[in-house]
């Protein structure tokens, strides 16, 4: 016999309800149809409520020794009974039974009891801590109105290569009420499995430069999750161009940003603007010291955008340019419908 036991999982990714499935060869009845049972037991008796997140297949189907085809087969059976119902790219989750069912009686009635009981030690817990009975409820009002606001935000994981790029988008995008941004280096998503995991289950979108789009959705289909990745393209601004192409011939020009990577980045973005002549001298240094030898080695200075006041102390009379990279167009409009259609479907999840 197989048994599991769990607080959290391995059933369900939220909720903290107790569970206990046990599935054994010995009986004869196929394995996918002991986890169908076994799930809609849970759900008749209350213990896992409608809206409920369930594990990958994958997760569960590690936790239980079987294959995930296994489980595949017993969640697929139970969406054909709408049992389950697939929230699109959110994962798989316990349906909404039909108002006046004895199955939603049911289930009501245990989930009010539970709730009630969870409620009765929160007030007796808050009354040890010295809190009033109307201070308990303010803070908790409080809480579910934080709670409900995450409901109508999309959080939003942008991965590059580079620091600058990463600024940028944060940069571009942090006026929108609707998103939380985190922002991930490309090689540590790349190599740090658990963080990376970790975040892909907070995340309702991944954004990443085209250059990079490929290498990112092969590593989340790695780690077998099921986000949706939007890639963009970014470019310099017009007005860093400009002060580019009236740079006097045989002047010496020294461009300081954060990353190693970013000149690449600015040379190929150069040349698809017809700009090949420039010989340009990168600086990653935040050293002071360093900075200034830096600076009184060249006649122009160009600075990324959050390092020009930093370069303007130490270049003396000597101009110091401002360069601009962003997210062109296009790409913000595809992000921009991308976050609409992620806020459309947690409404119509919420609503379901």
């Amino acid at each position: 016999m197989i048994e599991l036991e769990s607080l959290i999982d391995p059933l369900v990714l939220s909720g903290g309800f107790f569970m206990k499935l046990q599935i054994t060869k010995e009986t004869g009845i196929p394995l996918y149809l002991q986890i169908k049972e076994q799930i809609k037991k849970l759900i008749h008796n209350g213990s896992l409520a409608p809206g409920t997140q369930l594990s990958t297949e994958r997760d569960l189907a590690l936790k239980l020794a079987v294959s995930r085809n296994t489980v595949s087969m017993a969640y697929e059976e139970l969406k054909k009974e709408n049992i389950l119902v697939v929230g699109q790219g959110k994962g798989t989750f316990v349906s909404y039974p039909e108002s006046g069912s004895a199955l939603s009686s049911k289930a009501t009635d245990n989930r009010k009891q539970k709730m009630t009981a969870i409620i009765d030690k929160a007030i007796d817990a808050s009354l040890d801590l010295g809190f009033s009975p109307q201070q308990f409820a303010a803070l908790v009002t409080v809480r579910v109105r934080e709670r409900e606001e995450s409901f109508t935000k999309v959080r939003v994981l942008f991965i590059d290569c580079n620091q600058e790029q990463l600024h940028n988008f944060v940069t571009q995008f942090r006026e929108l009420v609707h998103l939380d941004i985190i922002s991930l280096l490309l090689h540590i998503f790349l190599t740090d499995q658990e963080r990376s995991s970790g975040i892909l289950d907070q995340v309702d979108l991944v954004i990443t430069t085209t250059t990079h789009a490929n290498e990112v959705t092969a590593r989340i289909n790695d780690l077998h999750h099921n986000v949706e990745v939007v890639a963009v393209s970014a470019q310099p601004r017009l007005e860093s161009i400009i002060s580019l192409t009236r740079i006097p011939v045989g002047q010496k020009v020294g461009f300081v940003c954060h990353s190693r990577e970013f000149p690449e980045i600015v040379t190929r973005a150069l040349a698809q603007n017809g700009i090949y002549n420039l010989q340009i001298d990168y600086e990653i240094t935040t050293d002071p010291g360093k900075l200034k030898e830096f600076a009184d080695a060249h006649d122009i200075l160009f600075a990324f955008a959050d390092r020009v006041k930093e370069v303007k102390r130490m270049a003396g009379e000597k101009e110091v340019i401002p360069y601009l990279h962003e997210l062109d167009g296009g790409s913000v409009a595809l992000v921009s419908r991308a976050v609409e259609r992620r806020l459309a479907a947690k409404k119509g999840l919420i609503l379901s």
